[in-house]
């Protein structure tokens, strides 16, 4: 009799935690019950069972669609008929292969090969837009130009908009240039977020973009990787990429990119891993192999392959004439033996991170020569490059460290006059050059904003300027893009 009570207390108890959607159906003749399988979208279910992804998300109360676990179990309608229909075009994201996206839309690896004109299914790449049928694609631009931007699935939208993107702002991004990039008007984003000034967006605002579906995923991770994110999906030569994904399991991270090794930062006891890609300027515009090797600690291995797609940097060329007591430091030796000692310094890797988001401006002055550019001095060829941002600040102006961090290297320089290098961790350092005076030393540790000398014009210059560098593990890279984009 107790133990007749008792099933009776569990099954209660049961039953008040199952959804009410589930309670009041699950004796419905109507409704069947489908198990989520790993590997499996809430699209790619729907379209076996001949319903729409709305249909599901609704009859579940699934606030968010992309969110489905392995083992959960779905409420699907029986004697539905409503065909899915299939999208243009797919954009590819990490993790996902030719057989999967073809498995995700009930195509054949085959088709989806010949539509899109691809030789070898293992050549596709991170945002790659594929044709989905043997159509070409009328209008693809709006599709390619949402690849590289910072795009979520959103989670609760105004059932009006029809929207599925959510954008967030960068530093020194406009409503127009936003909506540029997407194919739509600056009204049709200010109708969508309820903006009264369109002039007023700030970083890190979130925008609906109407309109524009997120791309249903079709991942062929291992089993011990639960996610795999690249930002940009498309690497820019002469800036900074971002990996990082997520394992079931503590693994340590190694690989291969443009044959140089990575430097992977472990958080959370080894499960969540970041990687920070510079990539070096003059690299050709094509598609490189990102090969990666990941170890659990009983040493077993598990191999993950990328094709990550570049493309070029178009950062122009530019004549200078140096200050006529400065062209002895052109000499070939001098520069060498420098380039050398402060590579030396900026391909170290600390574990620790000290910044975080976006990185402050260095100076408050004009740029006055941007990052990439070709050099070439007193009418000489086009031999050098600018690896750096110049700030064109009066003498004596302050120079403010970018971000927090630990002074490396401060004492002066043949080329690069008296200089400051700080440590920002995880393979990140930033470089200040031409100073007049310096007002931090080797091991301190210096908050962003705070004031480490003053702009000046010592060693190879033209003139009173600050050149500001940025390095990612070894590479010299584009500072103003972590101005203007977060990568923690």
């Amino acid at each position: 009799m107790k133990i007749h009570r008792l099933w009776i207390i569990f099954f209660v108890a049961g039953m008040l935690w199952l959804p009410a959607s589930v309670i009041a159906q699950q004796n419905d003749p109507g409704i069947t019950i489908h198990v989520v399988q790993r590997g499996e979208t809430l699209f790619r279910i729907a379209q076996s069972y001949g319903v729409t992804v709305d249909d599901l998300a609704s009859l579940n109360g699934l606030v968010d669609p992309s969110n489905i676990q392995v083992g959960q179990r779905l409420l699907v309608p029986a004697n539905a008929v409503a065909a899915t229909e299939i999208p243009q075009s797919h954009v590819v994201q990490p993790g996902e292969t030719l057989r999967s996206i073809a498995d995700l839309y009930g195509l054949t690896v085959e088709n989806l090969a010949a539509w899109n004109n691809i030789a070898d299914p293992n050549s596709i790449f991170v945002g790659q837009v594929l044709n989905l049928s043997a159509l070409p694609m009328e209008t693809p631009s709006a599709v390619q130009a949402a690849t590289p931007t910072s795009v979520s699935i959103a989670q609760s939208l105004p059932a009006s908009t029809g929207a599925s993107i959510v954008y967030t702002v960068q530093a020194g991004e406009t409503l127009f240039r936003i909506a540029t990039s997407y194919g739509l008007t600056v009204n049709d984003l200010v109708q969508a977020n309820n903006i009264t000034d369109p002039t007023l967006i700030y970083a890190g605002q979130q925008l609906i973009i109407p309109g524009v579906q997120a791309p249903q995923l079709a991942l062929d991770l291992p089993p011990t990787v639960t996610a795999l994110d690249i930002l940009p999906l498309i690497f820019v030569e002469g800036q900074t990429g971002r990996i990082r994904l997520t394992t079931t399991v503590p693994m340590t991270v190694s690989g291969l990119f443009l044959d140089r090794g990575i430097a992977e930062a472990a958080e959370q006891g080894n499960t969540l891993h970041t990687i920070l890609v510079g990539v070096p300027i003059f690299t050709t515009a094509g598609v490189y192999p990102f090969s990666l090797t990941l170890t659990d600690t009983a040493g077993q291995s598990t191999s993950l392959a990328l094709n990550i797609q570049i493309v070029d940097g178009n950062y122009g060329s530019e004549y200078i004439n140096l200050l006529a007591d400065r062209t002895n430091l052109l000499d070939p030796t001098v520069e060498n033996n420098e380039q050398t000692q402060v590579a030396g310094i900026m391909s170290n890797f600390t574990p620790t991170c000290y910044w975080n988001g976006p990185m402050g401006l260095p100076a408050a002055a004009p740029i006055v020569s941007p990052f990439g550019r070709k050099r070439a001095y007193d009418g000489g060829p086009f031999d050098h490059f600018h690896a750096g941002t110049d700030f064109g600040g009066a003498p004596g102006s302050p120079i403010l460290a970018a971000a927090a961090g630990y002074v490396v290297f401060a004492g002066p320089l043949d080329v690069r006059g008296n200089a400051t290098i700080i440590d920002h961790g995880w393979g990140v350092f930033t470089g200040y050059w031409h100073q007049t005076e310096q007002y931090v030393h080797v091991g301190d540790f210096v908050t962003a904003g705070q004031a480490i000398g003053t702009i000046g014009s010592t060693g190879r210059v033209t003139g009173p300027h600050l050149h500001w560098e940025l390095w990612v593990n070894g590479v010299p890279v584009d500072p103003m893009q972590w101005v203007r984009q977060s990568f923690t």
